[in-house]
């Protein structure tokens, strides 16, 4: 039956199919809405396929049974998989872990202040666990007895730890051969590890220095890449994702071969999936290649940041692995246009990064991956190269299936017209990032001819509704001298074109022959756009371009010519922004943030850092209105003084504070403090 024949007041009768249908096609935020309507929508959120992408994130608090958020918690009907505990301090949590440990298959604990034995107590209630991540939490590994026999019962420990998958022991400065053999040692069916950011010794004399005998025992002291080995060999016959960005690790690399081979006995080598590599700057493009060239399952490579990758390497990795679906290789100055052009021969690759590479050109672009028409790719970023405008129309001509497309400071080609084009013909993006990209005018995203309009604005008294903004007053008015510069000259250009446009609307001079191009409210399906640094783009796109109800993120950092107005439409238009960045938009004041904060309901992060019109007011507006502010940043806003940290910490959600002076207080301290005191 079609749902449009149920009256509005029948929703509840849908079929639990048709729910199950629709929320696929929702967001996170969405889904939540949703699942308020009655109580079959909301059963519908009990679903395995919900559940499974859901993550219940706890951040900057003080956890106890007897005290909010764990008591809410407590108090819930549904049973969640995936926890992350982020710069929390523990306290009495047993009921809490009890109730997690029933379901709970992946745990993340990012700077979280615990002990080993903490740590073991928190195992024995997680017999489902499937993923583990134990991130910057330096006092862990820094007992030495750390699962060790004699320190614990690891009979119990075991248990739950043999059916983890993946394992993220990153950005931990006190890890050990000992302790990453007896942690991996209960673990034997290990299809991730990441290691990034940890301090692993690759040099042999280090190795020679603690192991000079060639002792079998692991050392307490230092972490070194052969017992790393070690452990991946144990591994190989499941191991599937490596991650050691952001290490020293080089020519060691060659380890790796080894194991990808296999042995004599028979054993297969490793053979992997996903390889994380980024911000590995001793790495040699002949070790890339050499290991590259035995990893033919690989599909997603991440080589950011490697400074040897050139264009003959990654020449050989494109013909060594044609399976890639998503390759990150930004920041490699060694790549291009030769290199570029090889990508198109990657005929499943989705997802592509080659931002910061300095010498990609258009002709990469246009010989490369926009060379012919392709129904694969959905993600790509070029920020930041020297193209033209010419490169990008070739991207929005033969690559109609983005979902994602990011021009962040590509001055030279993002222009009105390239703008246009993306429009016209990417109608499928939900992601659209132009930072910095200063020569786009209104024109760009509401289609308006500005040649024509500038002619009626001629032709008519427009002058009358608003004075120019040159203007003089006595004697001074009839001397047409002007002493500003060029970048001064441009900004009054800039809010002259603004007036006419306003002026043209206010008076209906504008007909539908004047809408020559496309607004960018045809990209329906918009959630995400970055107009950060695009300072002539005024309220006139705010009130006649944006129009999206899907939108969640808009970044609006230093527009500095949107204002009150603009704001008024916007909030209406696109009532589902969660992500807000206002900063250095100096016309905004008190009533534009009142505006904002009634009507965005949704609002979890703002920045209004150099706002300098705001005031208290603005303040009393965000704890009267912002129920689900997670987010504020208001550096540079002088005008606001009482006891902001005192008001804000009755702000229930406020997690992050970013403001002037408060570089002495460590920000998750801080309210960890003011969540203590409130208990």
């Amino acid at each position: 039956m079609s749902i449009m024949n149920y009256s509005m007041h029948n929703f509840d009768e849908l079929p639990l199919e048709i729910v199950l249908h629709i929320y696929k096609y929702l967001g996170y935020s969405d889904l939540l809405a949703a699942g308020t309507t009655c109580h079959r929508w909301r059963d519908a959120l009990f679903q395995t396929e919900f559940i499974s992408r859901t993550f219940v994130r706890f951040t900057k608090v003080v956890l106890s049974d007897q005290h909010s958020p764990a008591m809410d918690l407590l108090k819930s009907e549904r049973q969640f998989r995936h926890f992350v505990f982020e710069d929390v301090t523990l306290g009495q949590i047993q009921q809490l872990m009890s109730f997690i440990g029933q379901s709970a298959q992946s745990i993340t604990l990012d700077n979280v202040d615990l002990n080993d034995k903490q740590f073991y107590g928190i195992l024995c209630t997680l017999p489902h666990l499937q993923s583990l991540s134990v991130t910057r939490c330096l006092p862990l590994f820094m007992s030495a007895t750390f699962l060790d026999t004699n320190a614990c019962n690891l009979s119990e420990i075991a248990a739950h730890l043999a059916g983890i998958k993946e394992l993220t022991i990153c950005k931990n400065q006190y890890l050990t051969d000992a302790i990453l053999l007896r942690i991996t040692s209960l673990m034997p069916n290990l299809e991730l590890l990441n290691m990034s950011g940890c301090q692993i010794s690759f040099h042999n004399a280090i190795h020679r220095r603690f192991y000079p005998q060639e002792s079998c025992t692991p050392s307490e002291s230092v972490l070194t890449f052969k017992y790393v080995l070690t452990v991946l060999a144990k591994q190989r016959k499941v191991l599937r994702v490596l991650d050691f960005s952001h290490t020293l690790i080089g020519h060691s690399l060659l380890g790796l071969c080894d194991l990808s081979a296999g042995n004599s006995d028979g054993q297969p080598g490793v053979q992997l999936q996903r390889l994380y590599l980024a911000g590995c700057r001793q790495l040699n493009a002949a070790t890339i290649k050499s290991f590259l060239a035995t990893q033919s399952q690989l599909y997603e490579l991440d080589l950011s940041s490697t400074m040897c990758l050139n264009d003959e390497c990654l020449q050989s990795i494109v013909k060594a692995n044609p399976q890639l679906v998503n390759l990150k290789i930004n920041a490699c100055v060694g790549v291009t246009n030769l290199g570029a052009m090889s990508l198109r021969h990657l005929p499943r690759l989705q997802h592509l990064d080659i931002s910061n590479c300095d010498n990609i050109s258009t002709s990469g672009i246009l010989q490369g991956i926009a060379s012919e028409e392709n129904h694969v790719l959905l993600d790509l970023n070029v920020s930041y190269l020297t193209i033209c405008e010419e490169a990008i129309k070739g991207i929005a001509r033969n690559l109609p299936a983005l979902r994602a497309l990011h021009l962040n400071h590509c001055v030279n080609g993002v222009t009105d017209d390239a703008i246009q084009h993306i429009i016209a013909q990417l109608r499928w993006l939900r992601e659209l990032s132009l930072e910095s990209c200063c020569r786009l005018t209104d024109a760009a995203l509401t289609g308006i001819n500005v040649a024509k309009l500038e002619l009626k604005r001629n032709s008519t008294s427009i002058d009358n509704f608003y004075p120019p903004l040159d203007s003089f007053t006595g004697s001074l008015q009839s001397i047409k001298i002007s002493l500003r510069s060029k970048a001064e000259e441009e900004i009054v250009r800039d809010a002259k074109r603004k007036q006419a446009m306003f002026a043209a609307y206010e008076m209906n001079l504008i007909d539908e022959q004047d809408f020559e191009g496309h607004s960018i409210q045809e990209l329906r399906g918009l959630r995400t756009l970055n107009l950060r640094g695009c300072n002539k783009i005024s309220d006139v796109s705010l009130k006649y371009g944006l129009k999206h109800i899907e939108l969640s993120k808009l970044l609006l950092s230093n527009c500095q010519q949107i204002s009150l107005l603009g704001m008024q439409a916007l909030v209406n238009n696109c009532p589902s922004i969660e992500v807000f960045d206002l900063s250095d938009c100096y016309n905004i004041n008190d009533q534009g943030i009142k505006i904002i904060t009634e009507r965005l309901t949704r609002l979890r992060s703002l920045d209004i850092s150099g706002c300098t019109q705001l005031t208290d007011h603005t303040i009393d507006a965000i704890i009267v209105n912002c129920a689900c502010l997670q987010t504020l940043t208001i550096y540079r806003c002088r005008r606001m003084y009482t006891d902001i940290e005192d008001r804000l910490s009755g702000v229930r959600s406020l997690r992050n504070l970013y403001m002037d002076n408060l570089n002495s207080i460590d920000n998750a301290e801080f309210f960890r403090l003011k969540k203590r005191l409130n208990c």
